[in-house]
């Protein structure tokens, strides 16, 4: 299956976050996750059934994950990349204007369609 980047869609999700599905199918999907600096220094934390793999395509984060034995926190840059166990909260601000990032989840995000 074939997904034309200008043909997808992308999708506002907050004030300074879009959102664009690249591809999905067989319990795989990625995304492509483009930021604003944030003018908030507090990270929002969130967490969902999916695994996910997050690769940084340009600027910087800063991330946090709560794994059961304590808080994790670290700046990643373009070229790094993090994994998310499912049901683990977890969260980002970016550190740059026009940050991207490239979500991978396993399943599919159901509420991304």
């Amino acid at each position: 299956m074939f997904f034309k980047g200008s043909e997808l869609p992308v999708t506002q999700v907050d004030s300074n976050t879009t959102r664009k599905v690249l591809a999905y199918g067989d319990g795989l999907m990625n995304a492509l996750i483009t930021f604003a600096k944030a003018e908030d220094k507090e990270i929002p934390f969130h967490h969902h059934e999916h695994v996910q793999t997050t690769y940084v395509l340009k600027g910087s984060f800063k991330f946090a994950i709560d794994y059961p034995a304590g808080r994790e926190e670290k700046i990643v840059t373009a070229g790094d990349a993090i994994y998310f166990p499912a049901n683990i909260p977890h969260g980002c601000i970016p550190l740059e204007d026009e940050s991207q990032l490239l979500d991978s989840f396993s399943p599919i995000r159901e509420d991304f369609l």
